[in-house]
């Protein structure tokens, strides 16, 4: 956590799958130096944290809620977002129900789990299948079912601005995918393509482009006054 007395706002960040805080910290130097709080967190079973990584941002909703509320209470007054990176842009979205931010930046955000797990699966001819096979089990051993994994239904029930990050070459999350976030979004969402990007860190792989999308997105919706 890093606190600027000046602030105009609060990010919380949370990263992906099998990382940790310190991925994120690239983006909260640049944050903190433009004038914001920050405040990092390790999703459960990764870093510091204790768990198990079995959510794929559903059970993890609960991480993104309580820090969320956490930001809220420990800088009293201010408006915070939410920038997420895959598992975490999940998370704060299934979360959002919970706790929701002012404004959202959501990276590489899958919409629906059987989806990406199909792009994952090994033979391109019964991807479907495999994954429907891989998938079906999850009710019994996880206590929740494919069919609650589903971004692309949730994410329309947020009613706050939000930044849908994507790269057009991402293997596990197909364009129609995003294309589908932001349609269900509606209209307070913004997508921004990262060219030639597969599913990577897409701050490091373009932080100009990174900079010139997230910067005034988040001036606008935390900084100016009038802005909800």
């Amino acid at each position: 956590m890093a606190d600027r007395q000046d602030s105009c706002g609060t990010i919380v960040l949370l990263h992906g799958r099998g990382s940790n805080k310190l991925a994120m910290v690239p983006r909260a130097k640049l944050l903190f130096e433009s004038g914001y709080s920050i405040v990092l967190f390790d999703l459960s079973g990764h870093g510091e944290s204790g768990g198990d990584i079995r959510g794929f941002g559903y059970i993890e909703r609960q991480d993104a809620s309580r820090i969320l509320a956490f930001a809220r209470q420990r800088f009293a007054g201010r408006k915070v977002a939410a920038i997420g990176s895959s598992l975490g842009a999940a998370a704060f979205v299934f979360g959002a129900q919970q706790e929701h931010a002012d404004a959202y930046v959501l990276e590489q955000l899958y919409a629906t789990l059987l989806e990406t797990t199909a792009l994952r699966a090994p033979l391109p001819m019964l991807r479907d299948v495999q994954a429907t096979v891989l998938l079906a089990q999850m009710q019994l051993r996880l206590g929740f079912g494919v069919e609650d994994v589903r971004p692309v239904d949730r994410i329309g029930t947020i009613d706050r601005p939000i930044l849908l990050l994507a790269g057009n070459s991402d293997p596990f999350v197909a364009r129609s995918q995003t294309l589908a976030l932001k349609d269900a979004a509606g209209a307070h969402a913004k997508l921004v393509w990262f060219d030639g990007a597969r599913h990577v860190d897409l701050y490091r792989y373009d932080q100009q482009r990174y900079r010139d999308a997230v910067m005034p997105f988040l001036e606008t919706n935390l900084c100016r006054t009038g802005i909800r």
